[in-house]
Parts: C-alpha cells; structure tokens; sequence
C-alpha cells in the first residue's frame, strides 16, 4: 500500500497539474486558449470602442476646418425721406463675400489633420494597452488554475495517505499519532485548495471584466506555461522604439503644434471682404422730378488690425511647441526605461526557470521518492515523508511562480517594444 502512496506523490509532481483535476476543473466550461481570448478582449471592450470613436470626433473636426467664411447677403431700405420733400427712396441688396488670405484654411486642416493623427495613434496604444492587460489576465487565470490543479493533486494523495495508515493503524502497525497527523496535513492541504480556488475564481472576474460588464466567467483557460519563448534582440527592440504607439501620439502632437504656429501666424494677416450690390432709386416729385434709376456698386472693405498689437495666441502656440517636445522626449524615454525593465525582470525570471528545469525540481521529487522508501522500509518517519512532499510541493509551485514570471515579463517587454504580434505563445 505504501508503495502505491509513494508512487501517487511522485505521479503528482511529474504531471505538474495536469492530470485528472485538470478534466474536472475544466470539463465543464469551455475551453479558452490565449489567442481566442485575445480577439475577444479587442472585440468587445468598452473603454477600446470608446477610444475607437475618438478617431471619428477628430475625423469630423477636418470637415470643420475645411469650412469656408459664408458670404452675407444684405437687404434693406438705404433711404427714405421722412421729411417729404421730394427726395427719392433708395433700397438695395448687396452681397458681401469674406476672403481668407495667409493660408489660414490651409493651416486650420493640416493641425486637424494632425489631431486625427495622433487619435489614431492613442487608438492604437489603447490597443496596446489593453493586449497587455489582457494577456497578464489570461496568465494569472492560468497560473491560479494550474496551482488549484497541483493542490488538488497532492490533496488527492494525501487523503490517500491518510486511508492507508487508517488502516495500518488499525492492524497495529503504526501509533494513532502517525494517522492524526497524516490527517492533519490532509485537512490543512483542503484549505490552501480552497483559497487557490477563490484566487482562480477572482482571476476569471478580471479576465470577464475586460470582456465588458456583461461577460460572465463561464470558460477555463487552457495553455503552457512552460513553452519555450522566443529569443530577445534587445539592440533592435530599442532602435525600434519610435514605432511606439504614444511616442509616435506624442510626434503627432509635437506636429500639431508646429502646424498651429503657422495657424497663428496665419491669423495676423488681414483678411478682406469684397461686395456686389444693386441700388434701386425710386422716382422722386412729378413732371420735372428724378425719375426712377437703377445703379450697381461694389466694395471692398479691410479691418484694421489694431488687435495684432497683442501676440498672445502666437505665444501659446509656440510655448505649446516646446511642451510636446518636451513630453516627446520625456515619452521616448519612458519607453526606454520601461523596454530595459522589462528585459531585466524578463532575463531573470528566465534564469529561475532555467535553475528549476537544470535539476532543482527533479532533485525535490527525488528526495521525495527516496524519503518514501525509506518510510515503506521503516527507516524514516511520517514526519519526514509529510516534510519531503510539502517540500516537493513549495518547489513545484515556486517553478509555477517562475514561469508565470516570465509569461509576465515576455507581455511586458512586448508592451515595451510597442509590438503589434505577441512575443508569448501559450
């Protein structure tokens, strides 16, 4: 008997989470995988559809800009005699068309073109930002769900174990101590499934919730943690950096705001307004009075541009220049730092995984085995066997927390690099 006990601990840690409990968690529900969850997650986020139609509001500010001064049609009654001595009653109508001089039409749609611009890049950086939200939500999901797995595996076994010196105990072989305290590990091993089961259940809401308010967590993630990633070429991710989504939004807007200078500079010169009438000049006494006449007339007229004195709106422009550049260079940077971070955090949970699967997890499942024979044989004791598999089992869940790590790291450096294909592979 206890060599099927022993040879159940050793099955545990070798299937890493992925036997039996596995078809009962995720017999239920459908199976999700990383990239279906993906396309789901762009398809049907809210707060993407809202950023999405930001790129409609500043489609529709071009159309804005575009719009020429109307002309203005005048009608009306020059003069009337109220005196009544004969002098004639005058009326008219007289269209007058504003022309815009210094290209500011011109200037006005290229800075809306240059807002449009920049919306389309915050699209796609919220677009960016949302696939790293997603995929450390879909990573959390599986990690918590191979934990519950590994948990229910070594809690399986130790019930088992328990069975066993139940009844071993009852032909005398061992002390009533050995089966409590058999029971006791098996009992507490019952309350970390439980809270590996809350953390899942808690890991699924978060992946529903960036499916909208609707969404509900009816799916079980499936995946491997342990797939190989790709290599980093860090020198070309960082020659690369400019592709980024909010650098390239923060270029558009350093764009923007060298086009609203010459906005501004457009304004300062005078516009003019030229004007087409006709004048009617009704007949005025009898016999020898003015008769009825008919006169054309045309205008130009020129404000005068007392208001240029102030340059206000032209220092806005300017100072809002040297901002975005600023927040260019300040974004570059942070783009920068983020992408070495990730690399960092990203080598060294590699490295961990690398230390685990080099030796240190098969070293525990070893000790593991040989603690087990020795019990069978008796040259060890249940203590030790119960402080062999909770060691075996702290190191099975530390890998699990390595390669979740480096899951983690990989989506982060993708985010860094501002990448549009996904560097992990589950």
């Amino acid at each position: 008997m206890m060599a099927r006990a022993r040879v159940g601990f050793v099955a545990l840690l070798l299937l890493a989470g992925a036997g039996a409990a596995a078809d009962e968690e995720g017999g239920a529900a459908p199976r999700l995988e990383f990239g279906e969850y993906l396309r789901r997650v762009l398809a049907a986020n809210p707060d993407l559809r809202a950023a999405r139609a930001s790129i409609d509001v500043a489609r529709s500010q071009i159309d804005v800009a575009k719009v020429f001064p109307d002309p203005e049609l005048t009608i009306g009654m020059s003069q009337y005699d109220v005196t009544r001595q004969g002098n004639p009653t005058q009326a008219g109508a007289q269209v007058s068309v504003p022309i815009e001089l210094g290209g500011k039409r011109h200037a006005r749609v290229a800075v809306a073109q240059s807002a449009l611009s920049a919306a389309g890049c915050d699209y796609e950086d919220a677009t960016r930002t949302l696939r790293g939200l997603a995929g450390d939500a879909f990573v959390d999901a599986l990690y918590s769900r191979l934990v519950v797995e590994q948990k229910q595996g070594a809690l399986s076994h130790l019930r088992r174990l328990v069975a066993v010196n139940e009844r071993r105990l009852a032909a005398g072989d061992i002390a009533q101590v050995d089966f409590l305290q058999s029971r006791v590990e098996a009992q507490q091993y019952q309350a970390e499934v439980m809270d590996a089961q809350g953390e899942l259940h808690a890991a699924e809401v978060a992946m529903a919730q960036l499916l909208g308010p609707e969404a509900e967590p009816t799916f079980a993630v499936v995946g491997n943690l342990k797939s190989a990633p790709v290599a980093l070429d860090v020198p070309q991710l960082l020659a690369a950096i400019d592709k980024r989504s909010d650098v390239r939004a923060a270029a558009s807007r350093v764009q923007g705001a060298e086009r609203q200078i010459t906005s501004e500079e457009a304004k300062r010169v005078v516009d003019i307004s030229l004007g087409a009438g006709w004048l009617h000049s009704f007949a005025a006494g009898r016999d020898e009075g003015l008769k009825a006449a008919d006169f054309v007339a045309a205008s130009m007229s020129v404000p005068l541009p007392f208001s240029l004195i102030y340059k206000g709106g032209l220092e806005a422009a300017r100072n809002t220049h040297r901002q975005t550049q600023s927040q260019l260079q300040a974004t570059r940077a942070r783009a920068q730092g983020e992408l070495r971070k990730a690399v960092a955090h990203f080598q060294a949970a590699a490295g961990r995984v690398a230390l685990y699967d080099q030796g240190t997890l098969s070293d525990s499942l070893s000790v593991l085995e040989k603690v087990l024979y020795s019990y069978e044989h008796g040259d060890a004791t249940l203590v030790e066997v119960l402080i062999a598999q909770r060691t075996a089992s702290a190191v099975h869940l530390a890998y699990l927390d390595a390669l979740a790590d480096r899951a983690h790291a990989l989506i982060a450096v993708g985010q860094a690099a501002g990448l549009t294909e996904d560097l992990l592979k589950l």
